[in-house]
């Protein structure tokens, strides 16, 4: 990966923060349950960590292990931009910024929470759907956790721009398999409701995140 960069100039030392806070939230998440977080590294065995913690403790997203993990997805997916900076595509380039698309996206996530328990409980299919919802942000955290690690190795270190994105596009294409593996069996338990899943993708999957991408990101390219 070449040698250690230090960054010890004063306009890093926000950044150095930021790692050290993301820190603190995988630590606060190993202080909470560390059984959950060595299944959860089982990038392997996703289905088999899915079926050992899918209960209504844990099903519940405002328990502190899942608050933890939400702020751990959200950072990352920040640090992920802000690294792109390093590969002269400057969306992130001062700590306000950061603040400002960190602050956000927890804003967008907790609306777009809000919205689809919403409408699932209108449609009377909220406990159908939990686990799948569980299955979906399980996987949200994993692939989160180990983007972080590369993103933190890769900050650090002298990385060349075709390595990272090669790195994250497989770890984005897994990602995508997986949420796909999980809308497949959504369709195939209800074929009959195929037009509601497409609808369901454009507007809460799909749409949404083009917003947010119109909205914070495209005005910094």
């Amino acid at each position: 990966m070449g040698e250690w960069i230090y960054r010890n100039s004063a306009d890093q030392d926000w950044i150095s923060l930021i790692f050290f806070i993301n820190l603190l939230f995988v630590f606060g998440m190993i202080n909470l349950d560390p059984t959950r977080v060595k299944r959860l590294l089982r990038f392997y065995a996703s289905d088999i960590y899915v079926s050992k913690h899918v209960n209504e403790k844990n099903l519940n997203f405002l328990s502190p292990f899942n608050l933890l993990s939400v702020f751990v997805v959200v950072n990352t997916l920040c640090l992920f931009f802000l690294s792109l900076s390093k590969f002269e595509l400057p969306i992130i380039e001062f700590a306000f910024e950061y603040y400002y698309l960190f602050f956000v996206c927890l804003v967008f996530i907790g609306i777009r929470y809000v919205f689809v328990w919403f409408t699932m409980k209108q449609m009377g299919e909220l406990r159908n759907l939990k686990p799948l919802l569980f299955k979906s942000f399980s996987h949200h955290t994993q692939f989160a956790l180990f983007l972080f690690l590369f993103i933190f190795l890769s900050y650090y270190t002298t990385i060349s721009k075709l390595v990272f994105l090669s790195v994250f596009s497989l770890l984005a294409v897994l990602w995508f398999l997986y949420q796909f593996r999980i809308l497949f069996s959504l369709f195939r338990r209800q074929p009959q409701d195929v037009l509601y899943i497409i609808i369901y993708l454009c507007t809460l999957k799909l749409i949404p995140w083009y917003w947010f991408y119109i909205v914070t990101i495209e005005p910094r390219l």
